[in-house]
């Protein structure tokens, strides 16, 4: 657990230095988001989290789709659509957050998805890290 926390800690540091150097230069429209995923226990509450900055470098291993599917919804979740992928119907709830700026627009969204399948389905690449 304290080894989740240092990690999110260092994404929360690394944003925050980001942004400010976002602010310097209020006409870039700077992307900084932290992607959070929580599993439910039946996935033994895993925990993953990244930095998507939509430049080379960062950390999300789908950059250029995760940042063409933000795009095509403004980074609204409840935008995305389903691919159509047909999934089960177990229920293992998948948290998912995203918070930070998107082209220097502030975003803090949080949603539940059923499952990982339905998640990713809604999501595409932005949460498949």
């Amino acid at each position: 657990m304290s080894g989740r926390i240092t990690m999110f800690v260092a994404l929360f540091v690394s944003l925050f230095a980001f942004a400010g150097t976002a602010q310097a230069a209020p006409a870039h429209r700077a992307t900084a988001l932290v992607l959070s995923v929580q599993y439910s226990d039946v996935e033994d509450n895993a925990f993953k989290a990244t930095v998507l900055t939509c430049e080379r470098g960062d950390s999300h291993p789908r950059r250029a789709l995760a940042c063409a599917t933000l795009a095509s919804t403004g980074a609204d979740l409840q935008a995305m659509q389903t691919d159509n992928r047909a999934c089960t119907f177990i229920y293992a709830p998948v948290e998912v957050s995203m918070f930070g700026f998107w082209r220097g627009e502030p975003v803090n969204e949080v949603h539940t998805y059923p499952n990982s399948c339905v998640m990713l389905a809604h999501t595409g690449a932005v949460f498949d890290f």
